[in-house]
């Protein structure tokens, strides 16, 4: 941005060196790297960085300036005379999309007397690089240059009905700016509207139906805030960048707008007369609350390195307006209204520093290098990553954020809410995942739409909602995500691999358990050790239409905490088996209703003796079976460390497990 020192010299009083000024700006995280001559001016471009918008003015650089050379400087305060008649007796203004304009004033001036700008306003707007239009726009881009608020002039009697409405674009409808370019709209635009058509591109550029010229009589003069995020897409869809798009992108202070309209007025009446009518018409509000901060000594002192005296500190914070209070080993600040990009503490941290100087902070010629033992819940996780990826699985990284499409899919039973982005920040897909599962999930439908079926991926990540439990506060869980191929039985034997790779004594067994994203009667809980570590089952087939897939993967989805919380870091060793193991497969008819996880469950509660394991064959139903009943096989393993065991010692066991089976499961054996 193109600075001229004439004008600077207005706000910041007495004697001041281009390049002295260039060298404090660029030592203060502003670099300045041209220098040039207009006239009797010297003007300095400074590169402002994206976070600082309130550097975009002139007035903006002076406070920098003032803080950096520790030198005092003037704000603008301005005061109009206005008339008896209200505005709104004139004038009216509705916002229908508050969410993009949060805030919008209007101002009518009458028998202005539109033409040329004096002399010291040409010379000034021309320094910076601007062209002059007459006095009139001409005070509108003074004040944008001054204060750093975009602001537009309307001839009124060119505005159907004395209306202003602040809407969303109509797809198809047409606007001619006033370049003279006819552009097409859409429903993702913000347009300026009077009662019957759009008379401004919000924040971006003004209408040719309705611009000020040597006519004007009456102006209605627009001071408000748009949402950053849709300027700075509706100024790339149309290519229509400019001063005031720029600013408003970057976001603009939100007790601005009142300040500079009223300055506006203020030049205007002075340079081309008129009547300012009392009052202002609005929609909306400012929002504005005070952000307030503290800044501990001993934080100071780490991040920089360096012993920084608290009166020190309490002078830097004090030449940038933060009103700072030193309370012990802390200070609290009000962060002026200005600086956006002031939120947390460090960010106060940066300001000490720059104010002090950066030369100040000791640089060191080595480091140090300390020794940390091997941490053992890192040492798992990589642990787990080598068996998937043995598996024939690829670690994939998913965006944090969830497609709308796939929003409410997966979400965790004692979820309130998803936690949802700032409207500033994303419109679309703006919700946090709660899941791990939906990006996999797109990620596999980009490798079939490719030509690449079958992906098999898994991801470590966090997660998050909203958990009624916690007073609404954002809930984060780490979790494991794995998408596999169609077969449970092979992703439920990669997750057993897992647990077993934690600790293979402990048992891990399927609980059917309904969830949203699995499909019905085919997802279970995963217990390990008699806790719930996470879920496993084939994807509901409405989820992967969605999103067009070809195959319906297994998913599971595990609780990092609780894996790790089961974690056993020292391996419990155990002899290799003497003597040779028996078994037997059991079939058992049942009852169509009774699940597989009963009879497990049976069998595990009757400690059977020398049994090592349980295993699950098939389930059949079918002639000869009688309707409504199915028979499901089991593969029962014996061992004992101390003999070879007998027949006699399985069919034993077998026995006790038919009789108890009948008796509470209506069990009867297949033969």
């Amino acid at each position: 941005m193109k600075i001229s020192l004439e004008w600077l010299h207005s706000y910041l009083p007495g004697a001041l060196d281009p390049l002295a000024a260039g060298d404090a700006l660029t030592h203060g995280g502003l670099p300045v790297e041209i220098f040039e001559k207009h006239g009797e001016d010297d003007v300095v471009d400074v590169e402002v960085t994206s976070n600082r918008s309130d550097c975009l003015s002139h007035l903006g650089i002076a406070r920098e300036l003032a803080a950096l050379l520790n030198r005092p400087s003037q704000d603008v305060h301005p005061t109009a005379r206005e008339s008896t008649t209200k505005t709104s007796e004139f004038a009216d203004v509705q916002i229908e999309a508050l969410d993009l304009c949060p805030h919008y004033t209007a101002r009518i001036i009458r028998n202005v007397k539109v033409g040329p700008s004096p002399d010291w306003m040409v010379r000034r707007l021309q320094a910076v690089g601007l062209r002059t239009i007459n006095n009139v726009v001409d005070v509108t881009n003074y004040v944008m240059f001054e204060m750093g608020q975009p602001l537009h002039a309307f001839d009124f009697d060119r505005l159907t009905g004395g209306k202003i409405v602040v809407r969303r674009g109509k797809a198809g409808e047409k606007f001619v700016s006033l370049d003279g370019k006819t552009h097409t709209l859409s429903a993702a635009m913000l347009v300026i509207a009077d009662a019957e058509k759009p008379v401004a591109l919000a924040g971006i550029m003004g209408g040719l139906e309705s611009e000020v010229d040597l006519k004007t009589t009456t102006i209605l003069l627009e001071s408000a805030r748009f949402d950053p995020l849709v300027i700075r897409k509706t100024a790339r869809a149309l290519a229509m960048k400019s001063d005031s798009s720029y600013r408003f992108e970057r976001g603009i202070d939100p007790t601005l707008p009142e300040r500079a309209a009223l300055r506006a007025a203020q030049l205007i009446l002075e340079i081309a007369g008129g009547e300012l009518l009392a009052g202002r018409v609005e929609a909306g509000a400012s929002g504005y609350t005070p952000k307030r901060l503290v800044l501990r000594l001993s934080k100071l002192q780490r991040v920089l390195g360096m012993e920084v005296a608290p009166n020190e500190a309490v002078a830097a914070l004090g030449r940038l307006q933060f009103s700072p209070r030193l309370i012990g080993e802390e200070i609290e600040v009000t962060v002026p209204h200005w600086r956006l990009d002031i939120n947390i503490e460090v960010d106060l941290v940066e300001e000490v520093a720059r104010i002090l100087g950066y030369a100040r902070i000791p640089m060191r010629d080595e480091i140090s290098i300390r020794l940390q033992p091997a941490d053992p819940a890192a040492k798992a996780v990589a642990a787990l990553r080598d068996i998937l990826v043995a598996a024939g699985y690829f670690e994939a990284v998913t965006f944090s954020f969830v497609s709308d499409l796939l929003a409410e899919d997966f979400k965790p039973t004692d979820a309130a809410a998803l936690a949802r982005a700032d409207a500033a920040v994303r419109k679309a897909d703006a919700n946090l995942r709660p899941s791990i599962l939906p990006g996999l999930l797109e990620a596999v439908a980009r490798n079939e739409n490719n030509g690449n079926l079958g992906a098999k991926l898994f991801e470590v990540g966090s997660t998050f909602w909203i958990d009624a439990s916690t007073s609404h506060q954002i809930t984060e869980r780490r979790q494991l995500g794995i998408v596999g191929s169609s077969d449970l039985r092979e992703v439920r034997g990669v997750v057993e691999s897992l647990l077993a790779k934690l600790d293979p004594h402990r048992a891990m067994r399927l609980v059917p358990n309904p969830h949203s994203g699995y499909a019905r009667g085919a997802c279970g809980r995963v217990e390990w050790g008699g806790r719930f570590v996470g879920r496993i089952g084939p994807i509901d087939r409405p989820i992967a239409e969605k999103l067009s897939l070809r195959e319906l993967p297994v998913l599971a989805e595990l609780d990092m905490a609780e894996l790790l919380a089961g974690l056993r870091p020292i391996a419990r060793l155990k002899p290799l088996p003497k003597f040779p193991g028996i078994s037997r497969d059991l079939s058992l008819v049942v009852p169509d209703a009774v699940p597989y996880e009963q009879i497990e469950t049976l069998v595990t509660s009757l400690q059977l003796e020398h049994l090592e394991s349980l295993e699950f064959i098939t389930t059949y139903r079918g002639k000869p079976l009688a309707a409504g009943s199915k028979s499901v096989t089991v593969k029962l393993s014996f061992r004992s460390s101390e003999k070879t065991l007998a027949s006699e010692d399985a069919d034993e066991s077998l026995r006790k497990v038919i009789d108890v089976a009948g008796a509470q499961l209506q069990a009867t054996l297949r033969v």
